[in-house]
């Protein structure tokens, strides 16, 4: 709302000086008119607006504590030994350090003059001060800002200032230090609930890929904290019979708003489905990858593709057909493909767990000739509002459902029970551990 005063205020600036320079009233009979219909109908105007729009700051309500947690209880644990994305690249530049809530953790986040991003425990060895609230980084290390104490890339103590030799420190612990690096913009770390090393890299192909095709980053949406988990999103890859529901009908672009129904009667246009959901380790997938060069052979990656196109009255348009391709890079983060006609598009989806829910962030990439054109863009956008709206009909049913031990499935609900035990291998003995209600460790 504030952006829309000040748009305001520069029509009636304009509108003063159209009457100076040509005798225009119109303007400014324009901007008192808005500002008068504005300022009758605010709250109802503030109320549709964040009722309605996505592309707006999150706004945190009153949490329904109780009912959520017994929501929660229905549910396996939320956090996987996966990769998870804690900022954008962007974001940690120079001596910036970042902390981070997540996991059950508390993480300290920040870049050596190389460039390497760091993600580490946020309390100090020391006396447990948070290294991230006031911490700087000075000569490659992270400073505490209580004692003043440098700790190095590795977690090693380098300095401790108010010894006779601040550099001789004789300590046998480390700050824990987890495997953290930069990926599409955005930096991921690897969270393994027993400490063990990574089970599984990000896909490099996608990498190579964005940078052959050019692919320069579009929008970012912070959906911001939810009561959902990565538990959600890999039920819905089993589930294919949502999307000839809850995904058949048209929403207005980055809204909430459906098409009304006496313009589908007259326009009857949907969405049509056909559906696939691959383990990455499936041999269909692997002949699919070797034919067509694209994608990887692992057993931590979920493929799911969808043929989507428009539809006329339930019957599918054949020519406006495109297959979108989504990959779950583990259980925590999903990359959807997007081609269209005059070039394509990545949205990148993460899901990291916190107390209570998760937050939600998603970018999104454009390649090379979206990216020459002002108008495609647009287009381009259009599209991504199209799938942001799709998702957050998502995002309103998972934070409000519980999960059936016993589900009443049917045949053409889709692979559910496969994607179900694929998000099994991510679990481990201390997985139970993580979430835990319990004191932050501090007896390293």
């Amino acid at each position: 709302m504030l952006s829309f005063k000040v748009a305001l205020m520069v029509s009636f600036v304009i509108g003063v000086l159209a009457i100076e320079w040509y005798q225009n009233f119109y303007i400014l009979y324009g901007a008192i008119l808005i500002f008068a219909l504005f300022t009758a109908f605010e709250d109802i105007l503030r109320s549709y607006a964040e009722s309605r729009f996505l592309l707006r700051s999150p706004k945190e309500e009153a949490a329904r504590v109780e009912h959520d947690k017994r929501r929660r209880m229905t549910y396996p644990d939320p956090v996987f030994n996966t990769w998870y994305h804690l900022c954008d690249t962007e974001e940690l530049q120079g001596e910036r350090v970042i902390e981070v809530r997540a996991l059950g953790q508390v993480f300290a986040v920040w870049r050596t003059k190389d460039g390497k991003p760091v993600c580490q425990d946020a309390y100090c060895l020391h006396l447990g001060a948070n290294l991230a609230v006031g911490g700087k980084v000075e000569d490659n290390c992270i400073t505490c800002p209580f004692h003043k104490w440098k700790f190095d890339e590795h977690g090693e103590v380098k300095e401790i200032p108010y010894l006779p030799e601040p550099h001789k420190c004789v300590t046998q612990k480390k700050l824990k230090t987890y495997h953290c690096r930069d990926w599409c913009g955005l930096v991921m770390i690897y969270f393994h609930a027993d400490d063990k090393e990574p089970e599984f890299d990000l896909p490099a192909f996608v990498e190579e890929e964005v940078a052959r095709e050019g692919f320069k980053r579009h929008l970012k949406w912070d959906i911001g904290f939810k009561t959902l988990s990565p538990v959600d999103w890999v039920d819905q890859a089993g589930d294919h019979a949502h999307f000839s529901t809850l995904h058949a009908d048209f929403l207005v672009p980055w809204t909430t708003i459906p098409i009304p129904d006496w313009l589908l009667k007259i326009v009857p246009l949907g969405i049509s489905h056909k559906l696939v959901t691959y383990l990455g380790d499936d041999d269909e997938w692997k002949e699919r990858v070797d034919r067509t060069k694209w994608g990887l052979v692992d057993k931590h990656f979920i493929f799911f593709t969808d043929r989507a196109g428009l539809s006329w009255a339930g019957k599918t348009m054949e020519t406006t057909v495109a297959e979108t391709v989504e990959m779950f890079v583990g259980p925590a983060m999903m990359v959807f493909n997007i081609p269209f006609t005059i070039g394509a598009f990545k949205v990148f989806v993460s899901t990291t767990p916190t107390e209570g829910g998760s937050v939600m962030k998603v970018r999104t990439m454009v390649d090379g000739r979206v990216w020459a054109s002002l108008w495609v863009r647009g287009i381009a956008w259009v599209l991504q509002g199209i799938s942001a709206s799709q998702l957050n009909s998502d995002i309103d049913i998972m934070c409000n459902k519980i999960r059936m031990k016993k589900p009443m499935l049917q045949p053409f609900d889709g692979p559910y029970n496969r994607t179900n035990r694929w998000s099994r291998i991510f679990y481990s003995e201390g997985t139970t551990k993580v979430n835990a209600c319990d004191a932050y460790k501090n007896d390293w």
